[in-house]
């Protein structure tokens, strides 16, 4: 044990890359980038997929949602991405597997995971609760979604 800790923090001195991979040995949502246009993540003990993501430069950790048709900041992530939420109308009511509840439509500059980027992305804030979701309108824009091995993997 005191080998693989001494490893990992011996990995964490060098550069990004290794960090990350560090990391994503530990802690659920840091993808691993598997060439120039893939990259995977484990789940979580829970059996979530989360992916850390940058929206408007802004790490945010999200679930990724096949259910969800949208992607879906929490009040909170988006404003740490720098959403006015007191310029947003919370109007639209929604009914998911969590809940219902009202939200708002808005665009982010960018939403970023390493190399795989989108700009101007509509997203939909939640008034009250819940997790950020990475939906069907993020995942459409992949050239394919597999989870192969206990590993989700996205490709571009």
């Amino acid at each position: 044990m005191r080998f693989i800790l001494a490893l990992a923090l011996g990995l964490c001195a060098l550069g990004s890359p290794a960090r990350a991979d560090v990391f994503s040995m530990f802690e659920t949502g840091h993808p691993r980038f598997n060439g120039d246009h893939e990259l995977s993540v484990t789940p979580d003990t829970d059996g979530i997929y989360y992916i850390f993501a940058d929206v408007n430069g802004v790490s945010t950790r999200f679930v990724i949602d096949t259910g969800s048709d949208d992607v879906v900041l929490t009040r909170k992530d988006a404003q740490r991405a720098g959403i006015d939420i007191s310029k947003l109308q919370f109007s639209e009511e929604f009914d998911a597997a969590s809940g219902s509840g009202t939200e708002a439509d808005t665009t982010v500059r960018s939403i970023a995971i390493g190399s795989l980027a989108v700009t101007d992305f509509p997203v939909s804030v939640e008034e009250d609760g819940g997790a950020s979701l990475l939906g069907m309108a993020f995942l459409r824009r992949m050239k394919s979604v597999e989870i192969r091995s206990g590993r989700l993997y996205l490709r571009w």
